[in-house]
């Protein structure tokens, strides 16, 4: 296009607005500055006798604010590209700019000259569109865009040469050839919306997709889908070279993850599916970021990448015995209820199937059956308290330490669990591979002797000496089952004396030799 786009400056700080007018590179930029002014009264003035392209305004301003402004603009014109200038707290101001409908928004906190001309430049190929492809706007693109991508892969109601000719008349920033489709996920969305005030979630629309779209840009050629309310995709094109692309798309995730996360409060997490070389690989890119996303909930990371860590059997079942470790101390109190637990989970990390859904229904499931054993009324605020916070949880460990927290509670309440007795069990549970007596338990946690003793047997009807001893077995049984240990090698591990001791203790409490017990139940 021959002739300069004509922007308009409205900014009532008068540095401001002359580091806005000296700093950029208008003339580079294919635009010429008409005018400025101090608020939106004047503005409004230029505005109808020059008619600008585009209008970078501040929201906060003396005689007429910014909002007003856009208001006045919009009841006669939908065309101007108006920008806002804005900062974090505004976001009340910054929702209804949006629902006026402006192109962007600049955020003062971190406002630099080159992110200020990568929106000048995203407003100028818009311009540049518009001038070529009247009446088919920049949002009307996006959502054709988005459109076009949900039938293709989620729908499949359009054949690939279909889809190749319509994405080619959208002039997408990416190429047919070293494609990843990236999968983002937005942790606890409901609270972020109601942090904002945003119950349509359009405003955080808005931010991920401007936020994301700067970055993007600035790193190269992508674009950027939201698929659903808290989920986003990105296409993106890798380097040619293996270390490149790494580090490349490492550096756009890790950035925008992080943009996002600082902005809105909330984990945004990743998963990135293997490089191919032609659309038709779409769907199957999508699987892939599904599968990678799975590992999030077993570790804290930003970035999955798929056939990297993928979520395996191997890796659920170490979970669920972590997960038995963290409750084990209450085993005294709820036996029965916690071996429900154990076999729920183990069935569902042997399908491959400990996904969150699982665990959270298996969890609370779990606290009930607790509760219903308690001879006492227990709160129902604290339990739905705690159900709460495990259908919040983002990840697995999250989810079961929060339903440790509430037996721990429930038995306090219940005068079944002093707090010394806990102490007293978590303490012998860590250190059940040495040596413990009633002294050396009683002075960690700082009573005597034969006060610990007493509290053993009216709390946990059982001695001291046999809580132990079945600790050992209990543990013992574990060991037998998931390692190829041998025999001396567990006892030495669980802290019996020696094999012989071992043997004897064992079958005692369980009714076999150990080695019994570990041929007949592998059969």
């Amino acid at each position: 296009m021959g002739d300069r786009y004509r922007v308009l400056i409205v900014e009532d700080e008068v540095l401001v607005r002359g580091g806005l007018k000296s700093v950029i590179g208008w003339e580079k930029l294919g635009m010429e500055i008409i005018g400025d002014a101090a608020n939106g009264k004047q503005a409004l003035e230029i505005y109808e006798a020059d008619k600008p392209d585009i209008i970078l305004t501040d929201i906060k301003m003396p005689v007429m604010d910014g909002l007003e402004l856009i208001a006045r603009i919009r009841e006669k014109d939908e065309k101007t590209k108006i920008v806002i200038l804005t900062c974090y707290e505004e976001f009340e101001y910054l929702q209804e700019a949006m629902r006026m409908g402006v192109s962007d928004y600049i955020s003062k906190l971190r406002m630099k000259p080159a992110e200020i001309e990568a929106a000048m430049e995203k407003l100028k190929r818009e311009l540049d569109e518009n001038g070529e492809q009247k009446g088919n706007t920049p949002k009307e693109r996006e959502l054709q865009k988005e459109e076009i991508f949900k039938q293709y892969i989620f729908y499949h109601q359009i054949p690939l040469e279909i889809f190749r000719a319509r994405i080619q008349d959208l002039h997408l920033g990416i190429r047919e050839k070293d494609i990843v489709l990236c999968r983002m996920k937005l942790g606890k969305y409901d609270k972020v919306r109601s942090k904002i005030s945003d119950a349509q979630g359009m405003l955080i629309r808005f931010l991920i997709m401007n936020m994301a779209g700067e970055i993007i840009t600035k790193y190269g050629e992508g674009e950027i889908i939201q698929e659903r309310e808290d989920s986003y995709l990105l296409l993106i094109n890798a380097d040619s070279g293996t270390e490149g692309k790494c580090v490349k798309l490492r550096r756009v995730l890790q950035e925008v993850a992080h943009t996002l996360s600082g902005y809105m409060g909330s984990q945004v997490i990743w998963g990135v599916s293997r490089v191919y070389q032609s659309w038709d690989k779409l769907p199957e890119m999508y699987r892939e970021c599904c599968r990678a996303l799975k590992n999030a909930y077993f570790e804290k990371e930003i970035i999955f990448q798929y056939g990297l860590r993928d979520a395996s059997e191997g890796l659920e079942l170490k979970m669920v015995k972590e997960a038995e470790e963290e409750l084990r101390p209450f085993m005294p109190f709820c036996g029965k209820e916690l071996e429900w637990l154990m076999n729920q989970l183990e069935a569902n990390a042997s399908e491959g199937g400990l996904e969150k859904e699982n665990v959270d229904t298996a969890l609370i499931h779990f606290l009930y059956r607790t509760r219903e054993g308690q001879q006492q009324e227990f709160s129902e605020e604290v339990l739905l308290k705690a159900v709460g916070q495990i259908r919040e949880s983002l990840t697995f460990r999250e989810a079961v330490q929060t339903a440790a927290a509430c037996c721990q509670e429930i038995f306090e309440h219940q005068n079944k669990l002093s707090v010394e007795i806990y102490e007293a069990v978590q303490y012998i549970e860590k250190h059940l591979s040495e040596k413990l007596t009633l002294n050396q338990v009683a002075f960690h946690i700082g009573l005597s002797p034969n006060y610990l003793s007493s509290l053993f047997k009216k709390e946990l009807h059982i001695s001291f000496v046999d809580y132990i001893t079945e600790s050992r077995v209990k543990k013992a049984k574990d060991l037998l089952l998931e390692t190829d240990l041998k025999t001396h090698e567990v006892a030495e591990i669980t802290g019996f004396a020696d094999d012989s001791y071992f043997s004897k203790t064992f079958k005692k409490i369980t009714g076999k030799l150990p080695s019994s017990f570990r041929k007949r139940t592998k059969l």
